[in-house]
C-alpha cells in the first residue's frame, strides 16, 4: 500500500536522523501522510516536522531540513519543504509507471492484503425477528454488513458472518396465535364448528383488530398473517384446528425465515451461519451463562428477581436477568448468545444494530466484560434509518399490501445493483434518503450508473479498437505498451487514484466505513471520464501513445471491476 510505504519511509528517515544525532525526542508523535488539496504541493505531504517540533525542541523547518537527506529515494522526483515545515513529495514518473504495471499484473488480487491480525471476527447483522417481511432498514443493515465483511476480508481480516434468528419468546407466541386465529376464521367461514377454546381465541383476535381504542397488542393483524393462514390451510386442509399454537408458530417461522433468506440471497447477501435463539435454550446455554455470572460475583437477588451489576461496568443502572416469575429476560438470552460466540473461538465481535438499540450497548458491553473479556471484544455499529421517496414525496406504505414497504418490494422495483450501491453510499450513522426514481435513472445523476458507465465505456474503447486493423493489433498486444508515453497530467492523476485503492480498502476496513469505497469509485470514475475527455485513447497517428493509454484504461477497468463485483457485490456491465 502506498501510504504504508510512505509512512515506513518517513519513519526510517526519522530513525536515521536520530541515529546520526541530528534529532532527539522522548515520544514520537503520530506520522500523518496526506494528499494535498492543491496538486502544486506534490502528490503527498506530511506534517511530521511540525508535530515533532516540541518533543525535539527544534523549529519545524529545521527538523524538515534534517530529514530531507534521509528521505531521498528513487520513488521521488522531488521533495520540497513548504511553509512552516511541511514536507511535500512528488512521485517520480518512472516509479509510477512501474506501479501501474504491478497493479495490472495483480489483476483481481490488486487490493488484497496480507493477514491484518490474528483475531477471528464474527460480524452479526440483520438478525430480524421471523415474524414478518424484512423492512427497508433491515435491507440497509444487510448491505452494509455484507460489504463490510467483503472489505475486511480484502484487507486481510478473518471474518465470519452470522444472522441471529430470534425464534423464541412472546413475539413468536403471538405470531402463532395470530395465524391460528386467521386459520380458525377460515374454518368458520366454511361452516366448521369450533371448540370453546378456539372460539375464544378467534373472538379475542377479532376484538383486538376491531377495537377503536388501541391497548396492548397481543396479535399480528397484517395481510401477511392472512397469507400465512391460507398457506397453512392449503397444506393441511381443515384438520389443523386442534393443533397447539406452537404448531402454527413453527409453520409461520419456517415460511417467514425462508422468505427472508430468499430476499437476502437475491440481493447477494449470504451468511456463513444462521444461529437460532432456540438452540441456546435447548443446550442450556442461558442458564449456564447466568450461573457463570453468579460465580463471578456480579449478580444479586432483589424483589424476587436476579439482577446483574451492570452499573459496575459503566451501565447507567443494573439489569434484570431472571424475572420474579422465573422466566429469563431478553437481555439474559443475549448474554448467552454473545458468550456462545466467544466460546466458538471468535475473539472480536461486531454487531450492526438499528439506532433504536442505542440504550442497549452499555449493558451488552458490561456483560461481555463481566464474563472475563476486554472492552475491545465487542464493537457495536449503529445504523440510522432509511427514508423512501418517490417524486419528492416520502413513501410510507406499500400500494400492494397497505403495510410498511418491504425490502423485497424496493429490490424488485429498482434492481439489485441500485439497491445495494445506494444503501451503502452513506455512513452507517447517517440516515439515508433513498429516491426510488433516481435509483432507476440511466444517467450521470444516478451514482451507480455513473460508476458502471465508466467500466462500460472502457469496454467500449476496446470494442471500437477492433474496427481498425492498426488499433486492433495494438489492443491485442497492449501489455507490451511503452508506458513512458504517459506524461499528461490527467494520466498522472488517474494512476495516482488507482494506486490509492488498497489504502482505501484498509481505511474502510479499520474504520468500519464501507461508504468510503463508494466515494472512492465515484472519484475514480470521474478521474477516468476526465482522462477520456482530455486524452484521445485511439489515435492511429500516435500508435505508441494509444497503446499506453489502452494499458492505463484496462488497468482502470480492472480496479473498477474489482470494486463493483468484489466489494459492492454488483455487476460490472460491458455495455450500457
Amino acid at each position: 500500500m502506498l501510504l504504508n510505504l510512505l509512512h515506513a519511509h518517513v519513519s526510517q528517515a526519522l530513525d536515521a536522523a536520530r541515529a546520526a544525532g541530528e534529532l532527539s525526542w522522548e515520544t514520537l508523535p503520530e506520522i500523518k501522510i496526506e494528499v494535498p488539496k492543491d496538486t502544486s504541493h506534490g502528490d503527498y505531504a506530511t506534517s511530521v516536522a511540525l508535530a515533532l517540533a516540541k518533543p525535539a525542541r527544534k523549529a519545524p523547518r529545521q527538523i524538515a531540513e534534517c530529514l530531507l537527506p534521509h528521505l531521498q529515494h528513487p520513488m521521488f522526483a522531488r521533495i520540497e519543504i513548504a511553509g512552516p515545515g511541511f514536507l511535500n513529495f512528488s512521485l517520480a514518473w518512472d516509479w509510477l509507471r512501474q506501479q501501474l504495471r504491478e497493479l495490472h499484473a495483480a489483476d483481481a488480487n490488486f487490493g488484497q492484503q496480507p493477514e491484518a491480525d490474528t483475531h477471528r471476527y464474527l460480524l452479526e447483522y440483520v438478525s430480524a425477528n421471523p415474524t414478518g417481511s424484512l423492512h427497508f432498514g433491515h435491507g440497509r443493515w444487510a448491505v452494509l454488513g455484507d460489504c463490510l465483511a467483503r472489505i475486511m476480508r480484502k484487507a486481510g481480516f478473518s471474518v465470519s458472518t452470522e444472522f441471529y434468528i430470534n425464534d423464541t419468546g412472546a413475539q413468536i407466541q403471538n405470531l402463532g396465535s395470530s395465524v391460528k386465529a386467521c386459520y380458525l376464521g377460515h374454518l368458520q367461514s366454511l361452516g366448521q364448528n369450533l371448540s370453546e377454546d378456539n372460539s375464544a381465541l378467534l373472538a379475542r383476535y377479532r376484538a383486538e383488530k376491531d377495537a377503536t381504542e388501541k391497548g396492548p397488542v397481543q396479535f399480528y393483524h397484517g395481510a401477511s398473517v392472512q397469507v400465512l393462514a391460507e398457506a397453512l390451510a392449503a397444506e393441511y386442509g381443515l384438520e389443523a384446528g386442534d393443533q397447539p399454537v406452537s404448531f402454527f408458530s413453527d409453520f409461520a417461522k419456517a415460511r417467514i425465515l425462508a422468505e427472508q433468506q430468499d430476499e437476502l440471497e437475491a440481493c447477494g447477501v449470504r451468511f456463513d451461519s444462521w444461529f437460532p435463539e432456540s438452540r441456546l435454550h435447548a443446550e442450556g446455554a442461558v442458564a449456564e451463562a447466568i450461573e457463570t455470572l453468579r460465580q463471578a460475583g456480579v449478580t444479586y437477588e432483589q424483589d424476587g428477581a436476579l439482577w446483574f451489576r451492570s452499573s459496575d461496568y459503566g451501565d447507567d443502572k443494573d439489569r434484570v436477568l431472571i424475572k420474579q416469575g422465573g422466566s429469563t429476560t431478553y437481555f439474559a438470552n443475549d448474554i448467552a448468545y454473545h458468550w456462545n460466540k466467544l466460546q466458538r473461538g471468535f475473539d472480536r465481535l461486531i454487531n450492526i444494530w438499528g439506532a433504536d438499540h442505542h440504550g442497549y450497548i452499555a449493558r451488552m458491553q458490561a456483560a461481555v466484560q463481566a464474563l472475563g473479556y476486554g472492552k475491545e471484544t465487542l464493537e457495536i455499529l449503529l445504523g440510522q434509518i432509511v427514508h423512501l421517496y418517490r417524486n419528492g414525496e416520502m413513501v410510507r406504505m406499500s400500494k400492494r399490501t397497505g403495510e410498511m414497504v418491504t425490502f423485497g418490494e424496493v429490490f424488485e422495483e429498482v434492481g439489485k445493483d441500485a439497491t445495494r450501491y445506494l444503501l451503502m453510499q452513506r455512513s452507517a450513522d447517517t440516515s439515508v434518503d433513498f429516491d426510488l426514481e433516481l435509483a432507476k435513472q440511466q444517467n450521470a445523476d444516478n451514482p451507480v450508473f455513473y460508476v458502471q458507465y465508466a467500466h462500460a465505456r472502457i469496454c467500449s474503447i476496446f470494442r471500437t479498437a477492433q474496427q481498425s486493423e492498426v488499433m486492433a493489433r495494438l489492443a491485442a498486444d497492449y501489455t507490451s505498451a511503452d508506458l513512458g508515453q504517459l506524461t499528461a497530467p490527467e494520466e498522472r492523476a488517474l494512476i495516482l487514484k488507482l494506486m490509492a485503492y488498497p489504502d482505501e480498502i484498509a481505511f474502510a476496513a479499520v474504520l468500519r466505513a464501507p461508504h468510503r469505497l463508494s466515494h472512492y469509485v465515484e472519484d475514480l470514475a470521474a478521474q477516468f471520464h476526465q482522462f477520456y475527455k482530455q486524452c484521445r485513447v485511439l489515435d492511429e497517428k500516435a500508435p505508441a501513445l494509444s497503446q499506453a493509454r489502452l494499458f492505463l484504461a484496462e488497468s482502470t477497468r480492472r480496479v473498477l471491476h474489482n470494486a463493483l463485483t468484489d466489494i459492492f457485490g454488483i455487476s460490472a456491465p460491458e455495455a450500457m
